[in-house]
């Protein structure tokens, strides 16, 4: 994260202020506000909103939809949307209103989400959503290359940021167990009873093609963001 909010702040402008929706428990707007980024968040979940605020009272929030956003034009210099917009079925009106609410030429930074997971990861998880009846995912933007293709034909300059790549190590266990318990975006939408019978039926077939379900191996992140230059 110190590595990823550095970039990110390099990417923003000083001054005037950078919304971000979506910003849920704070994960970047906190580090960004210690780097010396003025961050507005908003969110849709109170829930999220009210954990943010019991870490930190540094960053001004709101209640609100990202695609019906209470504020004015050109309001904010920069604007950020971390892992949020494959959530918005109408997402290009969120970049709508993004672009409505960031001045001309400022900046909006962007990520899809983390990715080059590991193969066995990807296995598991393509056997726990196969035997949960593979509901219908993502509701919104599904690639980062398609909001470059969206924001180009808006006349936005793209450019990708450094990548951040990570590596650590987890098991087999603690990944079914993740999707069981249903802390991924993913699986929201799948009952606590499918997602107990999706891991059992995961842990048997990971038994027997991957063995001890235990056992430590080795996982590769990376971090997969863009900054979106708004014409002038």
């Amino acid at each position: 994260m110190e590595q990823l909010t550095s970039r990110l702040a390099g990417a923003l402008p000083r001054e005037g202020c950078c919304l971000e929706i979506g910003v849920g428990t704070g994960r970047i707007a906190l580090p960004l506000t210690r780097l010396g980024i003025r961050v507005v968040g908003v969110d849709i979940s109170t829930e999220m909103l009210r954990k943010l605020r019991a870490k930190s009272r540094s960053v001004p929030v709101a209640l609100a939809d990202a695609t019906r956003l209470p504020f004015q034009d050109r309001t904010f210099s920069s604007a950020i949307a971390s892992h949020v917009l494959h959530l918005v079925p109408e997402w290009r009106s969120a970049v709508d209103e993004l672009m409505r609410v960031v001045i001309p030429g400022g900046v909006v930074l962007a990520s899809r989400g983390s990715g080059a997971r590991a193969e066995w990861q990807t296995a598991i998880r393509r056997r726990f959503f196969d035997e949960a009846g593979n509901p219908p995912w993502p509701p919104g933007i599904d690639r980062i290359t398609k909001l470059d293709d969206e924001m180009r034909r808006r006349g936005a300059d793209v450019r990708v940021i450094e990548d951040v790549r990570t590596e650590r190590m987890s098991s087999a266990a603690d990944l079914i167990d993740a999707l069981e318990r249903g802390i991924y975006s993913a699986c929201w939408s799948i009952d606590e009873g499918a997602r107990r019978r999706a891991a059992a039926a995961t842990r048997r077939w990971a038994m027997t093609e991957l063995g001890d379900l235990q056992s430590p191996r080795p996982v590769q992140h990376t971090s997969d963001w863009r900054a979106y230059g708004l014409p002038e």
